[in-house]
């Protein structure tokens, strides 16, 4: 052990030991004093109210904000009063010729089943405005992130200046776009649509300059070679080569568009996200359940034709032109023929019956089931969740448990995080929001706790047996897919609003991404070292726990920090459902509207999500020195990561 690291390490007794004199000394001191509020939700809360007063007066807001959301709102109620016109088979018949186009039978005919799904539900109107406004978020994104991406895959300079600010913005809840949003555009789709592309941008930046990066430097000397100017070699050599990267970052930006399709909603976006919130009133588990699956369908009709747009591995047997030739006639045959016979309404929907069954089972588990489910409830909530909170609150003193807190990150990542991490607790504190902070980092705990225990051993057995991993494929896709606030629903009815539905609901959507890392870290282990450690006499037992898990342990830790970050972009959904904390707060700013309280839930969840993020990837670069001596940033190896293992609709 050299000088310094033994330095360091008698530092970090030293501060331990202050750190426990320092509790004996606070014994009793509970939360962040209240007294030290800052209070930043009122001058917050004036500047709402300026706004109100002077939207029609300035300039600023007059001239320039408001026709921003008339031109928003115009693109999208153009889009989809032309979508609402089409006769109800058109849509499905469109995507079904397209990808057809890429000689994919069978995704073709499962996307547009999906489509045709929507319609015959019954959901033909809320279905159509949400294609429309992910169409334009989706459009826009892609218009405004690819020449972002691509300039900074080729400039390293404006690469570095955009890599804090694209962190922040995928370290910034939701509500912090959304909570401005309706402040300067008031409430409907613009602020949702602004919101969404804000959202869905740091993505497509990001995996396309990745791809322009990554392009072999030999392609690049031919092109040059053979008298390619900037413009020739970034169309014809660069852009061809990274048009995979293009596809993923689409795949990504079109499941966090997705993804904001409910939160929207808070809004009155409408679409299928207002109609799953209400189903949430209704405690109708089967009707968020067919919701959902239309959810599912728009995006997976999305992510399948952008897809085939540019995958042609397939030869089809009928030349492009005649086939696009003879497509846009059957279309153009079919529009008038609906239009003529007056046939562009549905034929035929479900009868809402088909739900019925999903709502008598849960109701039935909750009547036979109650005590069971009682006792589980009353576990979760007093024995773990609020113990932990008190643990936090009560019993350890705020200023220890933000030192013990600093110490970690200084022995972690160095003395600058550790700095970050005084200053943004300490803020935290002084915007009002310690204890709500302390409630969701509990709730948080439990819920990583519990997807960990479920997602690293399924992981394991996964990624060893690549015909089941092939086979789970489908149903983690789907389970990344739906709707986050499905899986609530039924646990509302079982265990009524609180703590419970939303930790079971997390830890439903956290499995998936932990399933998937925790595979794909155990398949990466050289099979030259398997093999070595059977030839020295290893047993199957011996082999998995001695060599296989400790050579896959980045990989799980990793997965740790990725269950972690999807625990936190739950939060919202859980203070939907009565789950406390900054989640409830957010909300509550989202409905009221609270423009002050949502800016200081905002800024409390941001600190909690990059200390929790950084602290958990600095553990897993624990186990390897090289990455964490890497200059990739965090997240640039965090976007990759998620474009390897996350998928937005299941696999062929």
């Amino acid at each position: 052990m050299t000088f310094a690291r033994q330095r360091k390490w008698q530092l970090v007794a030293a501060a331990v030991v202050a750190l426990i004199v320092l509790q004996i000394v606070l014994r009793g001191t509970t939360f962040f004093p209240d007294s030290w509020n800052r209070h930043l939700a009122n001058p917050v809360n004036d500047a709402q109210s300026w706004v109100r007063r002077n939207r029609n007066s300035n300039f600023w807001l007059h001239d320039i904000i408001r026709p921003i959301g008339d031109f928003v709102l115009a693109r999208y109620e153009s889009i989809r009063d032309l979508l609402l016109d089409l006769p109800w088979f058109w849509l499905p018949l469109l995507v079904f010729v397209v990808i057809l186009r890429s000689g994919k039978w069978v995704t073709a005919a499962v996307v547009a089943s999906g489509l045709l799904f929507v319609e015959f539900s019954g959901l033909h109107k809320e279905g159509m405005e949400t294609v429309a406004l992910m169409l334009f978020c989706i459009l826009a994104c892609v218009i405004i992130g690819t020449p972002l991406g691509v300039w900074a895959g080729l400039n390293p300079k404006v690469e570095r200046l955009m890599r804090p600010v694209l962190d922040a913005m995928q370290s910034l809840p939701v509500t912090f776009y959304l909570v401005p949003s309706v402040l300067i555009f008031g409430i409907k789709q613009v602020p949702a649509a602004i919101a969404t592309i804000i959202f869905g941008l740091p993505p497509m930046i990001r995996i396309v300059a990745l791809g322009i990066r990554q392009v072999p430097p030999a392609s690049v000397e031919a092109g040059l070679i053979f008298g390619s100017n900037r413009w020739q070699l970034l169309w014809k050599v660069q852009a061809p080569q990274a048009i995979k990267s293009f596809v993923t970052a689409m795949n990504q930006t079109i499941m966090l568009c997705m993804g904001m399709v409910v939160i929207g909603a808070l809004v009155g976006a409408g679409g299928l996200g207002a109609e799953l919130i209400d189903t949430l009133k209704l405690r109708s588990p089967g009707r968020s359940f067919l919701i959902g699956v239309a959810i599912f369908a728009v995006a997976m009709a999305f992510d399948r034709t952008t897809r085939s747009l540019v995958d042609r591995r397939r030869v089809f047997p009928i030349a492009g032109k005649l086939y696009w030739a003879v497509a846009a006639a059957a279309l153009a045959v079919s529009y008038v023929v609906a239009d003529a016979t007056n046939s562009l309404g549905s034929p035929w929907k479900f009868d809402h019956s088909v739900a019925e069954p999903v709502d008598r089972l849960v109701k039935s588990i909750r009547s036979n089931f109650h005590d069971q489910l009682q006792w589980v409830n009353d576990f979760i909530v007093r024995d773990v969740v609020i113990r932990i909170r008190d643990l936090m609150g009560v019993s350890i003193a705020w200023p220890v448990l933000i030192g013990a807190v600093v110490v970690l990150a200084w022995v972690l990542r160095g003395w600058k995080f550790a700095l970050f991490c005084l200053g943004g607790l300490v803020g935290v504190g002084l915007l009002g929001m310690w204890p709500q902070s302390l409630e969701t980092l509990a709730q948080l705990m439990v819920a990583v706790a519990l997807a960990i225990l479920v997602s690293v051993p399924v992981g394991i057995f996964v990624g060893r047996r690549p015909r089941l991993e092939a086979a789970c494929e489908p149903v983690l896709d789907a389970l990344q897919t739906f709707p986050s606030l499905i899986y609530a629903i039924p646990f509302v009815m079982l265990f009524a609003v609180g703590y419970v539905p939303g930790i079971l609901a997390t830890v439903i959507y956290a499995v998936p991404p932990g399933v998937r890392l925790t595979a794909l870290a155990i398949k990466q282990v050289s099979p030259e070292v398997l093999e070595a450690s059977t030839t020295f006499g290893a047993t199957p037992r011996q082999r998995l726990w001695g060599v296989h898990v400790p050579l896959a342990m980045k990989g799980i830790m990793l997965a740790f920090n990725q269950v972690i970050m999807m625990a936190l972009s739950m939060v919202i959904i859980a203070g939907l459902i009565g789950g406390q904390g900054l989640g409830y707060e957010s909300v509550a700013a989202l409905t009221k509207p609270d423009t002050g309280v949502g800016v200081e839930s905002g800024l409390a969840l941001l600190v909690m999500a990059i200390i929790l993020d950084r602290l958990s990837e600095s553990v897993a670069n624990r186990f390897d020195p090289a990455a964490a001596q890497s200059p990739q940033s965090a997240g640039t190896r965090r976007t990759r990561l998620r474009a390897q293992t996350a998928n937005v609709v299941p696999a062929e």
